[in-house]
């Protein structure tokens, strides 16, 4: 009988360290200790990301944190653009995945203290477009998006099935 509650025990063990996520080269682990600060400030500039190709997959992070993510302290995002900036992010063809991030954070992202997150358009455009069978498209801006199936590292093309 004890035999079979330590095998049990075991299977459990060993089915909740599979569902961890471990950091890897495409979705590393970043550690902050302090506070953290990120800023973009754009004036009558262009910011543009462009992917094309099945599969294709166009990746946009102004002032953001994506994937795993940690901050000891306070968090603060912002991204100003004025007097004719654009941020555009495309990604198109078959599966294609546009992601754009503006002072956000998309994934498992843990802040110990405050976060602000501002985003300033002034005469300004921000676009985020993915176009052609099943692709997909996901914008955040000035938002906290914990879906970790929305990170560019999970993706594998052929539909999106979520």
């Amino acid at each position: 009988m004890k035999s079979l509650a330590f095998i049990a025990l075991s299977v459990i063990a060993s089915a909740a360290m599979a569902a961890t996520s471990t950091p890897t080269s495409s979705n590393p682990e970043i550690k902050i200790t302090g506070n953290s600060t990120q800023t973009v400030s754009m004036s009558s500039a262009n910011a543009s990301n462009k992917s094309t190709g099945t599969d294709s997959q166009a990746i946009q992070n102004l002032a953001s944190n994506a994937g795993d993510v940690t901050i000891g302290g306070n968090s603060t995002q912002s991204m100003t653009a004025n007097w004719g900036s654009s941020v555009t992010n495309e990604a198109s063809a078959t599966d294609a995945y546009a992601s754009q991030n503006v002072s956000s954070n998309l994934g498992d992202v843990t802040i110990a203290g405050n976060s602000t997150q501002t985003t300033t358009l002034n005469y300004s455009t921000l676009s985020n477009l993915a176009s052609g069978t099943n692709s997909k498209a996901v914008q955040n801006v000035a938002s906290n998006n914990a879906c970790v199936s929305c990170l560019p590292a999970n993706h594998g093309g052929g539909g999106w099935g979520n």
